[in-house]
């Protein structure tokens, strides 16, 4: 994936300069854009993920592969470097070793991270360079590292044990050694796990505050059931006290810490995303989202003090997702900031298993009282039409000009196209980079789309998408079920499944195949060698007795009734040219793709649109594509179309732009032929890259007007197809363009 594009953009710039010119930098409002799902976690997780040393902040977070990767941002100058891989991770589809930060006193760096009630992997860096990582010896089976600075050298982790018990691990010589794990909550395999948060207090006490996760509800299927918020604190003669202030016995079970330790009771509500800081009079105050998950906006930012013995409570904001998270600071003077995710997403969160509503704005919210009312500041993430933000996370020591890390998201472990952005009081932190210009293309279109496969999955997929290779409708419409799937669209032979093909399949690790069309248009033997040559264990077919039929049973079986999606994009399903940049905003919006006649709406379509109960249309193409007996059909109809084929692209390009894609990427395709568009969704979708369409040696003119409209924030350009199908004069084009001052 970027591996190869960052090699490219190193050439490049070596090749301009042998020439006289100059490698031109795109200005970016992210620092990062090739990271992982949760590429940071929460801070109720892990942390700290980023520390400001003197001028210098060093930012760590999960790259391509889940990889632990460091950035330096030098504040003085806005000078950037890195990304530095720091190590390997083992884990594999799996978000949650984002590595935690640690800076010992002769200026090497440690990250712990990789785990997942698994080996806690720990590396150094050099002195004071973070280029240079050394492997250090693993350490326990453990979730959730936090470092803890006593300063001096010393220094402590806290984890959740690989048995489920909160532990914290002391070192006195810089994290070279560590002593033993002593036990500080106590986990209940049939009754009660924990998530918690330990800080570190300004005058060297340790903080806790923690949430009940119900194992019993666990084991009915209720993932995420957690109630209480808790608070517990190390004093400085090191023995722990709960809220009330009454010593505890570690390790500390539920029934000590609901005697001692609660400081609010949910009753029926949820608990999620807690946190503890003090103030600047050394009273505790905690964060944490509650509510009861019945329905929309029932999850409010709660904030609570202690003054005197007892705790102040009161409600920030309302948000919509039990995943939604946040970090708070407090202020000199009674101050409080609070970062808030907060804002409607699609999917509602609620005590199963749903991720995907999460995320959304975020939000600074202010209190000049302690936290007794609240203001909202300002939306400190990016005005990008339709995507979600979460995870924001404090630089230690950060100043008000570099102090908050955050995400988008997306709820797609397998998806490593996220960002990553540096705000500050100014607003976020920009970062010049040079463009990258990537090719990906093999000797047919059936490997063209297993190269576009590789770079989209680059760590694999548990499904995959057939369609054949000779006709374009099932591959269109198929587009938004293997964005959906999380799977690439592989185009096969409709005969036989070609050995590349194969390989790709068990390159991924998918054991789930879905074929669409019916035995004329993909054959049962490539069904069965999915099977037997791919090692796929689970195949369907998804077919009707027409390509407008096949499309209606595509869209039935995405469609998941716990979302409401209203709007649906409409194509000519015997015209591919117009059709085939659809892909991107559909994938980006889960959106289904609705084939039509030209001349009127076929019954099967019209079936997608009362079955979604789709109230909005975009309608792909000029009227003697897309008629207007369709237009007159369907929903609060919106057109774009072109005066032709290209023009059309960049009309949807741009449409796009308002609806979840983004202006710093772009994939060209060729607009002579379908395949490589068709499997070029994968990438464009995934990474919110709008399709255009260039004609062979030449960029077009409504593609070139596009380019150099979004040229400046343009980051990464692929080009699908070798040079006689996407020429090596649109290459130089499009280079010449992004490189102009």
């Amino acid at each position: 994936m970027a591996r190869g594009a960052r090699a490219f953009a190193l050439v490049l710039a070596l090749l301009l300069t042998a020439q006289g010119g100059v490698a031109h930098a795109g200005t970016l409002t992210c620092f990062a854009r090739e990271a992982g799902q949760e590429t940071v976690l929460s801070e109720m997780a892990i942390h700290p993920a980023a520390i400001r040393v003197g001028d210098v902040t060093y930012i760590a977070y999960q790259g391509v592969g889940f990889d632990p990767m460091l950035v330096t941002y030098a504040e003085t100058t806005g000078a950037w470097s890195g990304p530095y891989r720091m190590g390997t991770n083992a884990l594999r589809l799996d978000a949650h070793g984002a590595p935690a930060l640690y800076r010992d006193p002769s200026g090497r760096l440690h990250a712990f991270y990789g785990c997942h009630a698994t080996a806690l992997r720990h590396v150094r860096s050099a002195p004071d360079d973070p280029s240079r990582w050394q492997r250090l010896a693993d350490l326990s089976s453990a979730t959730y590292p936090q470092a803890v600075d006593h300063g001096g050298g010393r220094m402590s982790l806290f984890y959740r044990s690989g048995a489920h018990h909160w532990v914290l691990r002391s070192s006195e010589d810089g994290a070279d050694t560590f002593g033993p794990e002593v036990r500080v909550l106590q986990a209940d395999a049939d009754r009660a796990y924990w998530y918690a948060d330990l800080r570190r207090a300004p005058d060297g006490q340790l903080d806790l505050a923690f949430t009940w996760h119900d194992r019993q509800l666990f084991m009915t299927g209720l993932w995420f059931v957690r109630r209480n918020a808790y608070y517990a604190y190390r004093d400085l003669a090191g023995a722990w006290r709960g809220a009330d202030g009454v010593a505890l016995s570690l390790p500390i079970d539920l029934a000590e810490a609901n005697a001692h330790c609660m400081v609010f009771d949910s009753g029926a509500e949820l608990v999620n995303e807690i946190t503890v800081k003090r103030d600047d009079t050394g009273a505790p105050c905690v964060l944490f989202l509650t509510g009861t998950g019945a329905g929309p906006w029932t999850y409010d930012w709660r904030f609570m003090r202690k003054s005197g013995s007892s705790w102040s409570s009161h409600t920030i904001v309302t948000t919509d997702h039990f995943f939604d998270a946040a970090a708070f600071e407090c202020l000199p003077g009674g101050g409080v900031e609070a970062f808030l995710v907060t804002g409607d997403s699609d999917a509602r969160g609620s005590v199963d298993n749903d991720y995907r509503g999460r995320g959304g704005r975020i939000e600074l919210w202010t209190s000049a009282d302690r936290g007794l009312t609240w203001h909202k500041d300002r939306v400190v993430s990016p005005a990008e039409p339709g995507v979600l933000y979460s995870d924001p996370v404090f630089v230690r020591d950060g100043t008000r000009d570099a102090r908050l890390v955050f995400t988008d998201w997306t709820n797609d472990e397998s998806n490593f196209f996220h960002r990553l952005f540096l705000w500050g009081d100014a607003g976020l932190v920009t970062r010049e980079t040079p463009p990258n210009v990537e090719r990906l293309a093999g000797r047919n279109r059936g490997l063209t789309s297993v190269e576009i496969s590789r770079e989209a999955f680059p760590e694999g997929a548990r499904w995959v998408v057939l369609a054949t290779e000779r006709d374009f409708p099932d591959a269109l419409a198929g587009a938004p079920l293997a964005g959906a799937l999380r799977a690439p669209v592989l185009l096969t032979n409709p005969g036989y499944l070609p050995d590349e093909i194969a390989a790709e399949i068990r390159r991924l690790g998918a054991r789930n195949a879905v074929v669409l069309g019916g035995t004329d248009v993909v054959s049962g033997r490539v069904q069965r060698e999915l099977s037997s040559i791919a090692g796929c264990t689970h195949v369907e077919r998804v077919a009707g007795v027409n390509r407008f039929e096949t499309a209606l049973a595509i869209a039935r079986r995405m469609r998941d009734p716990s979302r409401s999606i209203t709007t649906v994009v409409v194509v000519n399903g015997r015209n591919w040219p117009d059709a085939v940049a659809a892909g991107p905003l559909a994938v980006a919006n889960d959106w289904p793709i609705v084939l039509t006649e030209s001349y009127g709406l076929p019954s099967a379509s019209k079936t997608i649109l009362r079955e979604y109960g789709i109230s909005s249309t975009v309608l792909v193409g000029g009227v003697d594509v897309v008629g207007t007996r369709v237009q007159s059909a369907c929903p609060r109809p919106t057109r774009v179309g072109g005066a032709d084929r290209f023009e059309t692209a960049a009309l949807l390009a741009e449409h796009g732009l308002a609806r979840g894609l983004l202006p710093g990427r772009m994939v060209l395709a060729t607009g002579r032929n379908f395949p490589d568009a068709l499997a070029g969704s994968s990438v464009g979708g995934r990474s919110r890259s709008p399709i255009l369409l260039v004609n062979g040696a030449d960029l077009t003119a409504s593609t070139r007007a596009y380019l150099r409209r979004h040229a400046d924030g343009m980051a990464d350009v692929w080009l699908l197809g070798e040079p006689d199908v996407v020429g090596d004069a649109v290459e130089r084009e499009v280079l010449a363009v992004l490189t102009a001052e």
